[in-house]
C-alpha cells in the first residue's frame, strides 16, 4: 500500500522537470537522472517513487526515501549518482549566472531594434507628407499596435517556460505546429527583411557625409547602385561574424554601441533647445527655431512625389515606410535562449523600450514639425544632420543605429529558423539541425547571411521597408489571434502571470495589424495571408504529428459544447434527418470494406465505430488502452470521420447494448446500427494488407443467439437496423480522404457506369388484434423499411465519386403482369415527390419463368389435403416441400401490391354474405385482409400520397383505427373466384376453405366422363388460386426474390439495398428460431452481389415543406 511522506520540498526540483515534459517532445533525460540509470543498472533494481529525485537534494533525504529493499550496492551507487547530480547543479548555476538579464537580454535589443535608422534618415520624410498629425497618427497607431502585441505576448511567454526560439516557440506551443511553424517563417523573413532595411539604409548617410559626390565630411567611397550593394553587404558580413562569436559578444557589442546612439540622441534633442535659426540655401535648409507658424506649416498632410517622374505618395506608402520604426519588439522574446528568466525580463524589457522609443519618437516629430519648414523637411532627408549643432554626432549614430539593429536582426532570424529546424516541421530545413548545443546556431546565421545577401537586390529603404512591414504586422496579427484564442478557448491551463492583458486586447491587436496592412497595400496583404496559408497547409498535411497542445483543439471543444446544449432532441425533425451510424465490428481485418462503405454512407452524419472487448472489466483494462489506440490509429489510417467506441462486456450482447445507448451525446446519436452478417460458413475474404489492429485479441465469434438479440434490442431502443451481407467481397479504394470510391469490375469497359439497385418491399405484420386464439389475423403493412431503402441508396448516390461511376436503379415487384402498369405509375409518382432521381423498374412474378415461384404453387396444390377434394378426387403427384406455408404466425413476411400511402391494409376481399362470412370465420385461424378498391386506387392515390409520409409519422403515436374483416368464401353466389381490388386472385387460408367451397358448389354430373371433367377443373381452378406470394412462407419468399434479383441485379449490379426482416418475438431465447432467421437472410441474400438489408422504424424522408 502507498504511503505518505514528508519533506516533499526536497523532490520539488525533480516535479518541475517532469512538468516541463509533460506534452513536449522532449525525451532526454536529465544528467541526474541518467547517472542514476548508469549507476542502479549494474545492480538489481530499486524500488522508488514517482517524484525521486537525485538532483538538488541532500544525502539525508535519499536515506529517508530509500526503501527497505534497496539492496547495499544499489545504495552505494545512489550516493554517488547523488554527489555527481550535486555537481551538476552546481555546474547549471554557474551557466545560468552566464545567461543575460532583462537589461541586456531585452530593454537594450529592443529599444535599440525599435530605434533604427528611419529616425535619422526618414523623420522629415515623414513630417513632409502628412505633416505632424498624420506622422503622430502613424506613430499612435503603430504602438498601440504593438502596443497590444507586446501584452499578448507578455501573456504568453508568462504561461510556461520559454525556451530557444522566442515568438516561433510561443506560436508554435500555443496554436500547434501549423500556426507556429507558417508564422514562424514570415517573423523569420520579417526579422530578416528588418535587418536588410537597417543595413540598406545606412548607405544613405554614410555616402551623404563620405561619398566622392555628395559627401559633406570627405570624398572618400565612391557613389553608385553597385557601390551601395557592396557597401551593404561589406557591413552585412561585418555583423554576421559578430553574431557567430556568440549571444554573449552581441550584448556586450550592443552595451558599447548603444552609448553613442543615445549620445546622438541627446545631441538631436539639446541641438533643438539651443540652435539658432539659420538658413543655408546651398543644403536648402531653412530651420526657424521654435516657430508657431512653422509649427502650422507643418501641421496637415500635403502628399507630392519624392523626385521627378514619380506619382505622388500616398498614406499607404508612408505608412509602409514608417511602421518599421514600431516592429523592432521581438528583440527580446527572441533571446529567450540566452535569458535567466524569460518570463519575467521579456514583458519588463519589452513594455519599458516600447515605452521609451514611442516618448522619444513623439518628442523628435513634435521639436522637428515646430522648427523646420517644410521645404527643407521635403527636400533634405538628412535635415537631422544639418541642424544638429555637432553634426557628426548624427551620422555616428545612425551608423552604429544600423549596425546594432542588424546585429539583433540576423541573431533574432537565425534563433527562430534554428528553432523552427529543430522541430522537423519543414523538410527542406533538415540539413539547418545543429546538435553542438542549444546556441549553436552556424548553420541558420549563414544561412541568413546567404538570403540577407539576396535581398540587398530589391532596392533602396523605401522598396524594402512595405515588405518588412508586411511580414511583421502579419506576424503580429496571428500573436494576438492566438492569445485571443486561447482567451476565448477558456482553457484552464492558460494562466499568465502577467495580469494586464485582456481579450480586447488582443483583438484590438490583431484587427490593427489587418488594418494596416490593407492600408498599406491590399495586394501584398492578400499575397502574404496566401503565402502563410500555402505554408500553413504544407505542414499539415506533410509534417508527422508532434506532441504538442493544439489551441483549435480547447477552441473546438468549447464550441462543441456551446452547440451540443443547443442542439435538442427534442427539435428534432425529419426534414433534416441524415444517417447517424454505429458500426458494431467484431474483426477489424474482415470488416474493412465495410467500414470504408459506412464511411460515405453517413454524408456528413455522425459515424461511430464500436468493438466490444469480452472479459472482466479489471482484467481486459490494459487491453482496452491498448486497442483504443489501436483502432485510432486505423481510423487515420483508413481516412474515415469516424468515432471510436469500445466497451468491456462480459458478453457481445451486453457490450453492444452498452455501446448503443451510450454512443454519441446530446442530439447527436446514431439512428442506424449496422452489423455485418453473421457469416457460419466462413467464406470472408480477407484483406492482406496490415493493419494497426493486427495485435489486438479478438473474441470468439459470436453465437446466433446473442447476434439476434442484439438486433431485438436495437429495434427496441427504436433505431433502424442495418445487416451487411457479402461486404467482405467490395473491393473499395479511397479517393479523396472523405470519399470511397468502387473500381470497375471485370469486363467492365472504362466509363461503362455500374448499378446500385434499390428493392424496397413492403413488409405486412401478421398480428391478432384482440390477442385471442379464435382471432383472424390482418397484415398491418410499414412503409417504414420501404422509405429507408430509397433514402439510403439516395444519400449514397449523393456522394461524387458514387454519382460520377453508378447509376441508381429502384427494383419493383408485383405479383401480375397485369398490374406492372399501375405500380409503375404509383411509385414513379412517389419517387418523384421524394426527390428521388432514378430509373424505375417494375417486375412481375406469375408467368415470369421463375422456378421458385412456379414450383411453389404446384406443389401447394399437390399438397391439397384428400378429404377436402371432391369425391375419387386425387392430388397431383409432386413431391412435397417447405413452399406450402403453415398457418401464419405473428412476425413479419414480404408483400407486394399494396396501395400508398402506408397505412394499415384492409381486408383483400370485399363480402356481402355475412352469414357466409361467418361459417368461413369458424373453419379458418387467420384471415387476409384487402387493398382498397380499383376506384379509390385510380382516383385518390395520388392524393394518398402526397403529403401522407409525416401525417403517418404524426399518427403513430396515437392508436390507429382499422377495419379487420371477416373471411367469406372464395366464391361468390356464381360460383366466380373472388379477387382483389387491384386484380390479383385472393387467397386466404386456401388448405380447408378452397376445398370446402368447391365441395359445397360442385353439381352431380350424370356420366363419368362429366364428373372427371368437373374434377379436373376444379383441380386446375385450384392451381390457378392456389398459392400467391403474399401466403408464401418466409423461406419460400426470401428464395423468390434471390431469384429475382439473380435475374435483373446480377449484371452490373455492385451494390444492393433491400428490406429486412425483423425477427418474431422470442427467436432470440431458442437457438432454432435465431438460426432459422439467419438462414432466412441468407436465402434472400446468398449469391447475389453485396447485400445492404435495413429495417427501419420511422419515417425518414417528407414531401412537405
Amino acid at each position: 500500500m502507498s504511503r505518505f511522506l514528508s519533506r516533499a520540498g526536497t523532490n520539488i526540483d525533480d516535479l518541475e522537470r517532469q512538468l516541463a515534459r509533460v506534452g513536449s517532445n522532449e525525451n532526454e533525460n536529465s544528467a541526474d537522472e541518467s547517472n542514476l540509470q548508469a549507476s542502479t543498472s549494474k545492480g538489481q533494481p530499486t524500488e522508488s517513487t514517482a517524484l525521486l529525485g537525485l538532483g538538488g537534494a541532500s544525502s539525508d533525504s535519499a536515506g529517508q526515501y530509500a526503501h527497505g529493499c534497496m539492496h547495499t550496492d544499489a545504495a552505494d551507487t545512489l550516493s554517488k549518482a547523488w554527489r555527481e547530480g550535486e555537481h551538476h547543479h552546481r555546474s547549471g548555476g554557474a551557466v545560468a549566472a552566464r545567461k543575460l538579464g532583462t537589461w541586456d537580454g531585452v530593454f537594450m535589443p529592443v529599444t535599440l531594434s525599435i530605434w533604427g535608422i528611419l529616425v535619422y534618415v526618414r523623420m522629415g520624410y515623414f513630417l513632409s507628407q502628412v505633416g505632424i498629425v498624420g506622422t503622430v497618427l502613424s506613430f499612435v497607431c503603430g504602438y498601440l499596435t504593438t502596443t497590444m502585441t507586446t501584452l499578448s505576448i507578455s501573456a504568453i511567454s508568462t504561461n510556461g517556460t520559454v525556451k530557444g526560439g522566442g515568438p516561433y516557440y510561443m506560436l508554435s506551443r500555443s496554436l500547434g505546429p501549423e500556426f507556429g511553424g507558417s508564422i514562424g517563417l514570415m517573423f523569420y523573413a520579417g526579422t530578416l527583411l528588418s535587418a536588410v532595411l537597417n543595413t540598406v539604409a545606412f548607405v544613405e548617410p554614410l555616402l551623404k557625409n563620405f561619398g566622392q559626390e555628395t559627401g559633406g565630411v570627405s570624398h572618400a567611397f565612391p557613389e553608385g547602385t553597385n557601390w551601395h550593394i557592396l557597401y551593404s553587404s561589406v557591413l552585412f558580413t561585418f555583423c554576421t561574424i559578430v553574431c557567430l562569436t556568440g549571444a554573449q559578444m552581441f550584448a556586450r557589442a550592443s552595451t558599447v554601441l548603444s552609448t553613442f546612439i543615445i549620445a546622438s540622441t541627446g545631441m538631436i534633442m539639446a541641438s533643438f533647445a539651443i540652435r539658432q535659426p539659420f538658413i543655408d540655401k546651398e543644403k536648402s535648409v531653412y530651420y526657424t527655431s521654435w516657430s508657431l507658424d512653422t509649427f502650422r506649416e507643418n501641421l496637415w498632410p500635403d502628399l507630392s512625389p519624392i523626385a521627378e517622374g514619380r506619382p505622388s505618395e500616398t498614406l499607404g506608402s508612408v505608412l509602409g515606410v514608417l511602421f518599421p520604426a514600431c516592429i523592432g519588439i521581438m528583440a527580446g522574446a527572441s533571446m529567450s535562449s540566452s535569458l535567466r528568466k524569460p518570463s519575467k525580463s521579456i514583458p519588463k524589457g519589452t513594455l519599458w523600450a516600447v515605452l521609451l522609443t514611442f516618448v522619444l519618437y513623439m518628442a523628435i516629430v513634435l521639436c522637428l514639425g515646430a522648427t523646420t519648414r517644410r521645404v527643407t523637411l521635403r527636400e533634405n532627408f538628412n535635415v537631422l544632420q544639418d541642424i544638429n549643432v555637432l553634426p557628426i554626432v548624427v551620422p555616428v549614430g545612425a551608423i552604429i543605429t544600423s549596425v546594432t539593429s542588424t546585429l539583433s536582426g540576423v541573431l533574432s532570424a537565425a534563433s527562430v529558423l534554428q528553432a523552427i529546424a529543430k522541430d522537423d516541421l519543414f523538410a527542406f530545413m533538415r540539413p539547418l539541425k545543429q546538435r553542438a548545443g542549444s546556441d549553436g546556431m552556424t548553420r541558420a546565421i549563414l544561412t541568413t547571411y546567404a538570403f540577407g545577401q539576396m535581398a540587398f537586390f530589391v532596392g533602396d529603404t523605401n522598396a524594402v521597408a512595405p515588405f518588412t512591414t508586411m511580414f511583421n504586422l502579419i506576424m503580429f496579427a496571428f500573436v494576438n489571434l492566438a492569445c485571443l484564442v486561447l482567451k476565448l478557448a477558456a482553457s484552464v491551463n492558460f494562466r499568465p502571470t502577467f495580469h494586464y492583458f485582456k481579450a480586447w486586447t488582443a483583438c484590438l491587436g490583431a484587427l490593427g495589424c489587418f488594418t494596416i496592412m490593407c492600408v498599406v497595400d491590399v495586394v501584398s496583404a492578400l499575397v502574404s495571408t496566401g503565402v502563410v496559408t500555402v505554408l500553413f497547409l504544407y505542414v499539415h498535411y506533410t509534417c508527422p504529428p508532434k506532441p504538442w497542445g493544439d489551441v483549435t483543439q480547447s477552441l473546438i471543444y468549447h464550441q462543441c459544447r456551446k452547440y451540443m446544449l443547443r442542439l435538442d432532441l427534442r427539435k428534432d425533425h425529419v426534414k433534416f434527418w441524415r444517417p447517424q451510424i454505429l458500426l458494431l465490428v467484431h474483426n477489424p481485418r474482415s470488416s474493412l470494406q465495410l467500414i470504408r462503405f459506412c464511411n460515405a454512407l453517413k454524408k456528413g452524419g455522425l459515424y461511430v465505430i464500436g468493438h466490444v472487448i469480452k472479459g472482466e472489466f479489471h482484467e481486459m483494462l490494459p487491453e482496452y488502452r491498448k486497442q483504443e489506440a489501436a483502432w485510432l490509429k486505423l481510423v487515420d489510417e483508413l481516412r474515415v470521420k469516424a468515432f471510436v467506441n469500445l466497451t468491456v462486456a462480459r458478453s457481445d450482447d451486453q457490450g453492444a447494448r452498452s455501446i448503443a445507448f451510450g454512443a454519441g451525446l446530446g442530439g447527436m446519436r446514431p439512428n442506424i446500427v449496422v452489423l455485418g452478417f453473421l457469416n457460419r460458413r466462413q467464406e470472408e475474404r480477407i484483406s492482406a494488407e496490415p493493419l494497426p489492429t493486427d495485435g489486438i485479441k479478438l473474441n470468439e465469434p459470436i453465437d446466433s443467439m446473442s447476434y439476434v438479440q442484439i438486433i431485438e434490442d436495437v429495434m427496441a431502443m427504436g433505431k433502424a437496423v442495418g445487416i451487411a451481407y457479402g461486404f467482405s467481397q467490395l473491393s473499395l479504394t479511397a479517393g479523396r480522404p472523405s470519399d470511397t470510391v468502387l473500381p470497375l469490375a471485370g469486363g467492365e469497359k472504362p466509363g461503362h457506369k455500374q448499378y446500385i439497385d434499390l428493392w424496397p418491399i413492403q413488409i405486412g405484420t401478421a398480428a391478432v388484434p384482440d390477442g385471442t386464439a379464435g382471432s383472424h389475423r390482418a397484415y398491418l403493412t410499414n412503409f417504414d423499411s420501404y422509405v429507408m431503402v430509397l433514402q439510403l441508396g439516395t444519400v449514397l448516390h449523393l456522394v461524387p465519386h458514387w454519382n460520377q461511376h453508378f447509376v441508381l436503379r429502384v427494383m419493383c415487384f408485383v405479383e401480375h403482369q397485369q398490374d406492372v402498369a399501375e405500380e409503375y405509375r404509383r411509385v414513379a409518382k412517389l419517387l418523384r415527390d421524394l426527390r428521388v432521381d432514378a430509373e424505375l423498374h417494375v417486375h412481375y412474378l406469375q408467368g415470369a419463368d421463375l422456378q421458385t415461384y412456379d414450383g411453389a404453387r404446384t406443389q401447394a396444390a399437390a399438397k391439397t389435403p384428400t378429404n377436402a377434394l371432391p369425391p375419387n378426387a386425387k392430388p397431383m403427384d409432386i413431391s412435397a416441400t417447405d413452399a406450402v406455408p403453415s398457418t401464419p404466425s405473428t412476425g413479419f413476411s414480404m408483400r407486394v401490391n399494396l396501395p400508398m400511402p402506408a397505412r394499415y391494409e384492409a381486408r383483400r376481399f370485399d363480402t356481402n354474405n355475412t352469414s357466409t362470412s361467418a361459417t368461413a370465420a369458424s373453419n379458418s385461424s387467420s384471415t387476409s385482409c384487402s387493398t382498397t378498391s380499383s376506384s379509390e386506387d385510380s382516383d385518390s392515390s395520388d392524393s394518398d400520397t402526397q403529403g401522407s409520409l409525416v401525417s403517418r409519422q404524426r399518427n403513430s403515436q396515437r392508436p390507429r383505427k382499422h377495419r379487420l374483416h371477416l373471411m367469406s368464401n372464395l366464391f361468390d353466389g356464381s360460383g366466380n373466384t373472388r379477387r382483389r381490388s387491384d386484380g390479383s386472385m385472393v387467397l386466404s387460408n386456401f388448405y380447408s376453405q378452397t376445398f370446402a367451397s368447391l365441395r359445397r358448389n360442385r353439381q352431380p354430373d350424370s356420366s363419368k366422363k362429366g364428373k372427371r371433367k368437373s374434377q379436373h377443373n376444379l383441380l386446375q381452378a385450384a392451381a390457378d388460386t392456389v398459392l400467391e406470394f403474399n401466403d408464401m412462407s418466409l423461406q419460400t419468399q426470401n428464395s423468390i426474390l434471390n431469384e429475382l434479383m439473380h435475374r435483373h441485379s446480377r449484371q452490373g449490379t455492385r451494390l444492393i439495398f433491400t428490406t429486412l426482416q425483423a425477427p418474431e418475438p422470442g427467436t432470440l431465447g431458442s437457438k432454432d428460431k435465431a438460426d432459422e432467421y439467419l438462414d432466412h437472410i441468407d436465402a434472400l441474400a446468398r449469391g447475389l452481389p453485396p447485400v445492404f438489408l435495413v429495417h427501419a422504424t420511422s419515417l425518414t424522408v417528407t414531401t412537405s415543406l
